[in-house]
């Protein structure tokens, strides 16, 4: 865990403290702005706002700059699910995305956790087996010629 604890990272040649705490609609503006996609698209913002007034949205800050977000539900089967993750592109591959996944697992309320990449998403399989993921089942017919991959995480259970 590393909710409330400082870890450092070097980030940009500068050593940066790492924190993530969770996230409050006024960070609507800079998640928006680390997250192309949801530039792109008003439905990844609208998702992003529901969100954050839901208190599913935590975010992650490397220094006084947010570097990231993971959002964690449980509208699968009531267990815990990652529908989003996103790393700002010039923080990527610094292990960031690992910490937003470990932070998700960690504030997990059930015991099972759940994510998805589509079949085509190398990098995101890739953390997800870094993170201990191991593939649940395949979606298809949710991309067009591109299945959806679930993935699955035995986590601890937590009471609060």
């Amino acid at each position: 865990m590393w909710r409330g604890k400082t870890r450092t990272l070097a980030v940009m040649h500068a050593v940066a403290a790492i924190t993530a705490r969770k996230g409050l609609v006024a960070d609507l503006p800079s998640l928006i702005d680390i997250d192309q996609y949801a530039r792109d698209h008003a439905e990844r913002a609208t998702f992003i706002k529901r969100s954050l007034e839901l208190g599913e949205c935590f975010i992650g800050s490397a220094g006084a700059g947010t570097f990231g977000f993971v959002v964690l539900n449980y509208g699968f089967f009531d267990f815990g699910f990652v529908p989003l993750l996103v790393v700002a592109a010039r923080f990527r591959r610094q292990g960031l995305g690992l910490r937003l996944l470990l932070e998700a697992e960690e504030r997990c309320k059930s015991s099972k956790l759940f994510t998805s990449s589509s079949a085509s998403n190398k990098p995101a399989q890739a953390l997800f087996a870094k993170a201990g993921f191991i593939q649940s089942g395949v979606v298809d017919n949710l991309n067009d010629n591109d299945p959806e991959v679930l993935y699955f995480k035995a986590c601890k259970r937590h009471d609060g």
